[in-house]
């Protein structure tokens, strides 16, 4: 008889994180698993042919939600009402941040299932930052000492539920290490690229265009310094012509309009496009024409971020297009780069300039740029489907 399984997640409409359930959802379903995932509904009226999809209107009363986690109780009455419980094997959660592991740990109770819980983000993640902090008075302190107390009480709730859990995944080896401490059964399955779209191929092109995709955050969280003064010294000095060469982002208005500032204090305007996100269809083709992918962020410190992976680092592997990564993160990124030998993680001008000079010469003689990657298979999302069916099997079969 066929293994069934319940996936619960937050709404799922693209491009939120749907790749990650969606691929193994589909993978499940071809290896002959039944599947049915149980959401929330998002922007779109998202629909799927892969398997039966169950979306609960949007859950009204924040303050329920936040006082006594109204919206995974309605989850999981949803869950009950829309699927045979009883007849389910396993119960997979996956959650940026926090909903809905209550309501997968309610069920799990209720109906004495297996369960498994993937966090893709945590709130330790971004240290003391002040990246969630949520502006609910005028007064930016107690905005802060707000938050602090709700991040406390979320937090030991996660961790109590974590601690019931079968099996806990999570993105990378930080948060593996973090979150062991709270339930030994814990695994990393990285985020990762769809191997059958990212692939490489190289085009050439009359520019060397280095090219940066995805939201920017911030210029803290996220930091191009080193790249602009590099390519200021290049084209200043002539080692690379300015005609020759582009900075291209491709981000949210916010971060449009702190790149823009900062690229009017290093006078290189005429070397930086600035644009808007363009449609998912067109990210592939403009990465592939690109001679550098760029990876921003900033290096892990005991009171700043860790474990930032974006999904575009994988994708970029996907392409296998010269990666370049700054600040150098000194932990996860950075083992990854060196793993798969993909390009450089750099901490100063220097490396960067060198990176950029080698890979513009490579591009002179060729017209294009080709970084062959290693252990790329490591972090396809079809690979790391079949780490989550295996561990599924363990937790049915212990």
């Amino acid at each position: 008889m066929a293994k069934q399984i319940l996936i619960l997640c937050e709404a799922i409409d693209p491009p939120a994180f749907s790749p990650r359930v969606l691929t193994l959802a589909r993978y499940l379903v071809e290896q002959g698993w039944g599947c049915h995932i149980v959401t929330e509904q998002g922007m779109t009226d998202f629909q799927t042919d892969i398997c039966p999809l169950h979306t609960m209107s949007q859950y009204p009363h924040l303050l329920a939600d936040k006082l006594c986690l109204g919206r995974d109780k309605a989850l999981a009455k949803f869950a009950e009402k829309e699927v045979d419980i009883r007849s389910v094997d396993v119960i997979f959660c996956s959650t940026f941040y926090y909903f809905p592991l209550y309501a997968a740990h309610l069920l799990a109770r209720k109906y004495g299932k297996p369960v498994c819980m993937d966090l893709r983000d945590i709130a330790e993640q971004w240290g003391n930052t002040t990246y969630f902090t949520r502006r609910i008075s005028r007064f930016d302190w107690l905005n802060r000492a707000i938050g602090k107390v709700y991040e406390w009480r979320q937090i030991r709730l996660r961790n109590q539920w974590l601690q019931s859990a079968s099996v806990v995944t999570t993105i990378t080896p930080w948060h593996q290490q973090l979150l062991a401490q709270y339930n030994p059964n814990t695994y990393c399955i990285y985020n990762g690229f769809d191997e059958q779209t990212f692939v490489p191929k190289d085009i050439r092109s009359d520019r060397f265009d280095i090219t940066f995709l995805g939201k920017l955050y911030s210029v803290a969280l996220r930091d191009p310094n080193l790249l602009f003064e590099a390519t200021r010294q290049l084209t200043s000095e002539g080692l690379i012509p300015a005609a020759n060469i582009r900075i291209r982002f491709f981000t949210d208005p916010k971060g449009l309009h702190e790149l823009q500032e900062l690229v009017a204090q290093y006078g290189i305007a005429d070397l930086v496009e600035l644009n808007p996100y363009v449609a998912r269809e067109e990210i592939v083709g403009i990465m592939q024409a690109s001679s550098i992918l760029l990876v921003l962020t900033c290096p892990s410190t005991p009171e700043g971020t860790h474990g930032i992976m974006g999904t575009k680092f994988f994708e970029n592997l996907g392409v296998e297009k010269p990666i370049l990564c700054i600040r150098s993160d000194k932990e996860c990124l950075a083992e990854a780069i060196e793993l798969t030998q993909s390009g450089i993680a750099a901490d100063n001008v220097a490396d960067v300039r060198s990176f950029l000079l080698d890979k513009y010469h490579e591009w002179q003689q060729h017209g294009f740029t080709h970084q062959k990657v290693q252990n790329k298979h490591l972090f396809t999302r079809q690979s790391q489907a079949k780490q989550f069916e295996q561990l599924f099997i363990e937790i049915i079969n212990p």
